[in-house]
């Protein structure tokens, strides 16, 4: 099934992703004698890095020179044109994801403003405060603060949600403590030490002992993401399951795939007097910590995330850049809607940045 339209044939793509070894996602942290690397989780910038990679190769792209162009002032896309209309639609694929799946159940990431009551041990959800708060410090004018009903302790949920507690969580509702998958259920750590080699006397190198902390999906994990694009440049994908390159240490992975919707997450009707919310299912970088095409009465963002990466066409590392990390949570005034074009510029929704969903809030 291919989706017609003015560029020619599109097809959707559900992939499915499976391990072989360990993996390794290297952080933008510099890596320095006796340090330890610890593995971070994927990216959909090394996600799409590794597809177009692969793509390219099934599309009968030398690498090599593919990579001499880019060097020589010729862009991305320019340079994939040279070698045919196939090869050029490798620029134009859209990756959606990475996300996890365990025993063929979806993962969403869990929203950031959701927690465990720990005495009684449910969920709790904070939502913004209707009334004003006394000593509030807003940080833009106009914002409330993200409130609960109960006094007592309560913690972030650490994990990721399936997908009916994120249908019941974006319904305006709490998810049940059964529909939470705790992080270690779904991956571990895999920690190794090695050393370097003098390529002369193929010895152990003086002083080159290193660390590293490997991703370890556990059994029934993989990662799943979606494709979109030219139908003659994807098909190869479809052929038989293929071995590819993700991340690094020469890590690989199977990728299968099957023609399919690329929509994974629900969508959610609004609810009569009832604000909508933005969940991000991917992380996202902004000029900030919210987008600037929306105004938000409230927000629940953890933290950032660096990310960088090693750019393999011109041999040099990317740009070191912060991301708003995936379950970030942002609430809309009531009668606000989220942007029809997306939270981030079309470059980097392409390689499957700033990925969200839809739900509806209501005030404490």
């Amino acid at each position: 099934m291919t989706d017609r339209g003015d560029k020619g044939d599109q097809l959707k793509l559900r992939l499915r992703i499976d391990a072989v070894d360990s993996l390794f996602f290297r952080d933008a942290r510099p890596f320095e004698a006796a340090s330890r690397a610890a593995s971070g989780l994927p990216s959909p910038q090394t996600l799409a890095g590794a597809i177009r990679s692969l793509l390219a190769e099934l599309n009968g792209v030398p690498l090599g020179r593919l990579g001499q162009s880019i060097r020589d002032g010729t862009t991305f896309a320019q340079a994939l044109e040279t070698f045919g209309a196939a090869s050029g639609g490798v620029a134009r694929v859209a990756v959606r994801g990475p996300w996890f799946s365990l025993d063929e159940r979806l993962l969403a990431p869990a929203p950031a403003n959701l927690y465990m009551n720990k005495e009684e041990d449910v969920l709790v959800r904070l939502d913004p405060l209707g009334s004003g708060l006394p000593g509030w410090e807003p940080p833009a004018p106009g914002m409330k603060p993200l409130w609960r009903r109960g006094r007592s302790a309560v913690q972030a949920v650490e994990g990721f949600l399936e997908v009916r507690g994120l249908e019941r969580f974006l319904e305006g509702g709490t998810p049940a403590l059964s529909e939470v998958v705790p992080t270690g259920a779904v991956y571990g750590y895999d920690d190794r030490t090695g050393i370097g080699v003098n390529d002369a006397s193929n010895t152990a190198a003086a002083g080159q002992i290193y660390a590293i902390r490997m991703l370890a999906l556990q059994p029934g994990a993989c990662l799943v993401a979606g494709l979109q694009g030219p139908a003659r440049t994807l098909e190869p994908l479809l052929d038989r399951p293929v071995l590819m390159r993700f991340g690094g240490e020469g890590r690989h992975v199977i990728v299968r795939a099957e023609q399919g919707s690329v929509d994974f997450w629900p969508e959610i009707a609004s609810k009569p007097g009832r604000g909508r919310l933005i969940m991000l299912t991917t992380p996202a970088c902004f000029d900030g910590w919210c987008p600037e095409t929306i105004r938000p009465l409230a927000a629940a963002v953890p933290g950032f995330e660096a990310v960088s990466g090693w750019d393999l066409a011109i041999g040099g590392p990317k740009p070191n850049r912060f991301m708003v990390p995936a379950g970030s949570v942002f609430f809309l005034a009531p009668g606000d809607q989220p942007p029809a074009d997306g939270l981030v510029d079309p470059e980097n929704a392409l390689i499957g940045w700033g990925n969200f969903v839809e739900g509806n809030w209501d005030h404490v």
